[in-house]
């Protein structure tokens, strides 16, 4: 008996309608008590960092998606500003862009394209002290992207290598870049989950064509906790390893790529406290944890969580806690909440630590009447700001207020406004330090 092997339907490209087509919705609004659904679509646009909604002009699905999709094209060619002001009427009417101008084989050849997209990232890694000058650049690909710290402070170089590494990712896909190029994520450290108390940093991975150095420039020392990570991605590894390795009293022993070679390895060692990614590609984080804690008695043990950006950090925290504690770190601090802890290492000892870390910061917030700008903040715009404070979506706010998408959108931009923040992570920061 043979069995037919399912077919694999190729990722749609996002120069194409057909691409759009299935990201249409209806935009609602309250009317005296009533939800009332418009008649025409709107499609909601990401890129380059920036996120907008459009209302567009034709109730035919297909023709609204390829609106859609010549609003992308129009973007990528002339930037945000210039789909704004043609679209308000504002300024010139810009042509849209051929597919062909702005077709991944274009792309990957214009030097110009590249320069645009340049950019300062807000957290660069502390071991280099000219990083806030240094260019990074977001690559986008098949539903997929990263950033990618390019290493000089030269634009037009910084383009050249931003335009290499795309065409790497076009020829190569995605997994051989990775293990080559150094990329920037967060890293969240989940030491408690209710109350959420999670601190979280910028790493940046090193691949095949980068030297490894520790976060701060140390070399490992032979004394202090033994440290293992269970982590699948060889760049993240070197990245876990040199940060624990940069920190006093810490020392990574061992860096696994599978749950499994953990558990055969991890038993017969000396270590101390190892920490899991919670999406291991076998099985959850926390069942490997508990597999090895069986096999290890008292074995210390702590998930973290690898995000694209602090943006989606956010957006992924879990709901339902009643209180939520984010607290940023350098790289070479990661285990901060616990850096005075001594062996032997138990977990009630490292919730204790991690208590005492988490009041000790709550107790240096101010104890005054509120900042000027959450003050300002209707009560509305508080409810909408708190549940953006734990992940929640714009429709997800809008169905638990009971109100629309665009009044949902209104509100939120009136906080940015006030609160001079021009993104939710900035806006739900200055929430929490209130």
């Amino acid at each position: 008996m043979f069995k037919k092997r399912p077919r694999v339907s190729k990722p749609l490209s996002k120069l194409e309608p057909a691409y759009w087509r299935g990201r249409l919705f209806k935009n609602t609004f309250t009317y005296k008590g009533r939800r009332v659904e418009v008649s025409g679509w709107s499609v909601k646009l990401q890129l380059f960092g920036k996120r907008k909604t459009f209302s567009l002009s034709s109730s035919n699905p297909a023709q609204a998606a390829g609106e859609a999709c010549q609003i992308y094209q129009t973007i990528l060619a002339h930037g945000w500003e210039g789909v704004t002001q043609s679209r308000a009427g504002t300024g010139p009417r810009l042509p849209l862009a051929p597919a062909s101008r702005i077709s991944p084989a274009s792309i990957a050849s214009d030097l110009h394209y590249w320069r645009r997209r340049l950019i300062h990232r807000k957290y660069p890694e502390q071991s280099n002290p000219l990083g806030d000058r240094e260019f990074s650049v977001r690559i986008e690909h098949a539903r997929i992207s990263q950033y990618f710290p390019l290493g000089t402070r030269n634009e037009t170089e910084a383009a050249g290598r931003a335009m290499h590494i795309y065409r790497a990712v076009l020829n190569k896909g995605w997994a051989s870049v990775n293990a080559v190029f150094p990329r920037e994520l967060t890293l969240a450290l989940r030491w408690l989950d209710n109350p959420l108390a999670w601190t979280y940093t910028t790493i940046h991975t090193w691949g095949s064509n980068g030297p490894f150095r520790p976060a701060g420039g140390q070399p490992s020392r032979p004394s202090g906790l033994s440290v293992a990570f269970i982590e699948p991605d060889e760049g993240i590894r070197i990245a876990l390893a040199a940060c624990a390795n940069s920190q006093d009293g810490f020392r990574c022993d061992a860096a696994f790529a599978s749950a499994a070679e953990a558990l055969r390895e991890i038993p017969r060692r000396r270590v101390d406290f190892v920490l899991a990614n919670h999406d291991l590609p076998t099985q959850p984080g926390a069942a490997c944890l508990e597999d090895i804690q069986r096999l290890k008695p008292g074995l210390a043990g702590l998930l973290y969580s690898v995000f694209e950006d602090s943006d989606q950090l956010f957006k992924a925290t879990p709901g339902g806690a009643g209180v939520y504690m984010l607290k940023r770190t350098p790289p070479f601090r990661i285990f901060e909440p616990v850096a005075k802890m001594t062996g032997p290492v138990t977990r009630e000892q490292i919730a204790s630590h991690v208590r005492e870390y988490f009041q000790r910061l709550s107790a240096t917030l101010p104890s005054g009447p509120p900042s000027r700008e959450i003050a300002r903040l209707t009560p509305r715009e508080h409810d909408i700001l708190a549940l953006l404070s734990k992940g929640e979506l714009a429709k997800e706010i809008a169905d638990t207020l009971g109100i629309s998408i665009w009044t949902v959108q209104g509100h939120v931009k009136s906080i940015f406004e006030k609160l001079n923040v021009h993104t939710r992570t900035e806006a739900v920061v200055k929430y929490l330090q209130k």
